[in-house]
């Protein structure tokens, strides 16, 4: 099926996603949800239209791998909140009866398999390892003693122990990347196993902020830049913590950095790439749902005729499971975490790749 008709099919579910989870709501209380109150109904309402854009998203991204990693993503959570996986398969063989009446038989193959493909992993006895933290990791007994105070809410401790690091001479680099890094994934696997709460995620989170941010006058140097680097997350997107921490090891890499954070304005990013003639400019998408608003975004840089030499580098989850998805947006390059940045970028501008 050709890019265009994709489209097609991706605006047709768009255009009618209230009244295809309506009728997909209403075939599913017959089949997988007779009894649920109307708490359970409505969060079955908001799940199917997440799973709508999900699919939308991976129609328009010619991305199976994108969508199969959701689904996997999905059956975790929904496992360890009591669902049952019969339940779940069935729910996309429903999906495919009520999309086949919004979309031309043409397009609906793609669908199907998708839709298809969903069922199955739902149906499968795989369960993910989730672990961030490796042994294997130098400093992974500072680690595990970081994610314990990060979740036990002791704020002073998890701050004098990051800076009592630093203090050793443990290099910021590697208390980025070999603890806050990899704790902050980690806090992330607890949550979606159910096993932490939404609020002691965001507590995490802030507290590793904080953290990162008493350590900034140990970062910065006064010694000339050599190149320019704009980083923002794209309109809607909110994950921040893992692009400032990729900004801050640009930093220590040489780089004048320019870190614009969570939910920018694509007409804000674009002045201020213009404003501080940046040679690079760094976009992170950690929701899957955003990734055209990246494609949009990458557009609108490459149609400005001020902005020609200025290279694209993308990051985020998505990217980890779809190793042409940067292409597909329009991207030049793509880096896996925040160690690899710095080495990709400066190819980039010097033109080695």
């Amino acid at each position: 099926m050709t890019a265009n008709l994709l489209q097609e099919s991706a605006d047709a579910i768009t255009a009618k996603r209230i009244e295809i989870m309506q009728e997909i709501i209403e075939a599913s209380n017959l089949a997988v949800s007779s009894g649920y109150n109307s708490y359970q109904l409505q969060k079955c309402r908001e799940d199917t239209l997440y799973n709508l854009q999900f699919l939308v998203e991976a129609l328009i991204m010619e991305s199976d791998s994108l969508w199969k990693e959701y689904i996997r993503w999905l059956k975790f959570l929904l496992l360890s909140l009591g669902l049952n996986k019969e339940g779940l398969a069935q729910h996309f063989l429903i999906i495919i009866q009520v999309v086949a009446k919004y979309i031309p038989a043409s397009q609906f193959p793609k669908v199907d398999l998708l839709c298809l493909l969903a069922h199955d992993i739902m149906l499968t006895d795989e369960i993910p390892s989730t672990s961030s933290l490796d042994v294997k990791n130098p400093y992974y007994a500072q680690a595990q003693q970081y994610k314990d105070l990060l979740l036990t809410a002791k704020k002073q401790e998890a701050l004098q122990l990051i800076e009592g690091l630093a203090d050793s001479h443990i290099s910021i680099r590697n208390i980025f990347l070999d603890i806050l890094q990899p704790v902050q994934r980690e806090i992330g696997n607890l949550w979606h196993a159910n096993k932490i709460s939404v609020a002691q995620e965001h507590y995490s989170t802030g507290l590793t902020q904080l953290s990162m941010a008493r350590l900034y006058p140990r970062l910065f140097n006064a010694e000339p830049k050599k190149y320019n680097m704009v980083a923002a997350c794209v309109s809607g997107e909110l994950h921040e913590l893992g692009l400032r921490m990729v900004t801050d090891i640009m930093e220590m890499e040489g780089w004048d950095t320019c870190f614009l954070g969570a939910n920018t304005p694509n007409d804000a990013i674009i002045q201020t790439i213009l404003e501080r003639k940046a040679d690079l400019m760094a976009i992170s998408v950690t929701f899957a749902l955003n990734l055209h608003k990246a494609e949009a975004l990458i557009s609108k840089i490459r149609s400005n005729s001020e902005l020609q030499h200025v290279k694209i580098m993308v990051g985020g989850y998505p990217f980890l499971h779809d190793g042409n998805l940067w292409k597909r947006i329009g991207a030049d390059s793509f880096a896996t975490d925040a160690s690899l940045a710095a080495k990709i970028a400066v190819s980039l501008v010097e033109n080695l790749v």
